[in-house]
């Protein structure tokens, strides 16, 4: 098959991982595959429709023009092609094509049949990036929807009423971070993913492990993310912008990954960290439960629940090995979501698509 994958922007988030890391397996599987953005941004938020949004969209369309595939302070996780926008003149003729965010969802919907059967991965509802109803009608568009996870695909029937056409949960590539140094490293402190804004949870993952200093004064926290910002407390050590490689020896020396986001899609942190060996405190939010068995794999809590995260934290920093156990039964449990399973998966998906474009296009 030729597959043509939609991102965004050149912004490397978790879901854009997933689009690079199909597109690499696709590609060895003997697909030709192909990952393009838009130089012209694509209007996100409510601001963006009036005046006050016109600032950011400058930005974004600035960074385009002067960066292009390359902007800094991101990592380059795969081949991207940049075209002036998501339309039939920019886009090769393809078997099938394939939006990942809600407003590349509507380009896609507009192309001719040529450039393939339409589908959309939809790892959430992306009512955060904006409107609801501008979100929603995206969903309804008639595309092949591939949801990332059993929790997405209930997240449509529920709240949006239209079923997925297929489901693929995403995968890690299991034998990547699960390798470890020799000898292996002593594992000390929590680690934690930090990004700025409520939706991630940082300040509710910093109030719980100050529960933690008191009650274990030598307990350390380290914190990973683009780049350092005012929110995050002196006593957290931080890494700005790890590669692939630094994040692994990361999850390798740690005695544990906080997660506590409000709301999540999926959580690839938690499912790299298991891979890992590394044991998981996390919230229920997004796929967590259905890859992290609680009191197996880690241990699991209601989003905004400070003290329970507290508590779990306390509960694992004590006890070795009762870490060391969770971390090998998270080993264990992540090959049920290695990669070379979800890009198989996600090839019959688009195979499907693909046959019954007649009536999708």
């Amino acid at each position: 098959m030729r597959v043509t994958f939609v991102l965004p922007a050149a912004s490397f988030t978790g879901g854009a991982r997933v689009v690079f890391e199909y597109a690499a397996r696709l590609t060895a599987l003997g697909h030709t595959t192909r990952v393009f953005v838009p130089a012209l941004p694509y209007r996100f938020r409510d601001s963006a429709r009036r005046f006050s949004g016109v600032r950011p969209w400058l930005g974004g369309l600035r960074n385009n023009l002067l960066y292009g595939t390359r902007p800094p302070r991101q990592p380059v996780l795969g081949k991207t092609s940049m075209v002036p926008l998501i339309a039939d003149a920019f886009l090769p003729d393809a078997d099938a094509v394939v939006a990942t965010a809600w407003p590349t969802a509507r380009s896609v919907a507009r192309l001719s049949a040529a450039k393939g059967a339409k589908c959309y991965i939809v790892q959430h509802r992306e009512i955060d990036s904006g409107r609801p109803r501008d979100v929603d009608a995206t969903y309804r568009l008639p595309l092949f929807r591939i949801a990332g996870s059993e929790y997405t695909a209930r997240l449509l029937r529920a709240e949006v009423g239209v079923e997925a056409d297929a489901v693929v949960p995403n995968g890690v590539d299991v034998a990547f971070w699960s390798a470890s140094g020799v000898p292996a490293p002593r594992r000390e402190g929590a680690l934690m993913p930090h990004a700025p804004g409520a939706r991630k949870g940082a300040a509710d993952g910093f109030a719980a492990f100050e529960r933690v200093r008191d009650e274990y004064p030598g307990a350390r926290l380290r914190c990973f993310g683009r780049h350092r910002t005012p929110d995050i407390p002196d006593f957290v050590d931080y890494t700005e912008n790890p590669d692939d490689g630094a994040l692994r020896s990361l999850y390798a020396n740690a005695a544990l990954l906080l997660f506590p986001s409000r709301y999540e899609g999926y959580g690839l942190p938690p499912l790299e960290a298991m891979a890992g060996g590394c044991p998981v405190v996390s919230t229920r939010v997004g796929a967590v439960p259905e890859f992290c068995v609680d009191g197996v794999t880690g241990l699991l809590v209601a989003p905004g629940d400070v003290e329970g995260m507290a508590r779990a934290m306390l509960a694992l920093l004590r006890d070795g090995e009762r870490r060391a156990r969770m971390g090998e039964e998270g080993r264990a449990r992540t090959r049920l979501y290695d990669l070379e399973i979800s890009a198989r998966r996600f090839e019959s998906a688009l195979e499907r698509a693909v046959h019954e474009r007649g009536g999708r296009s």
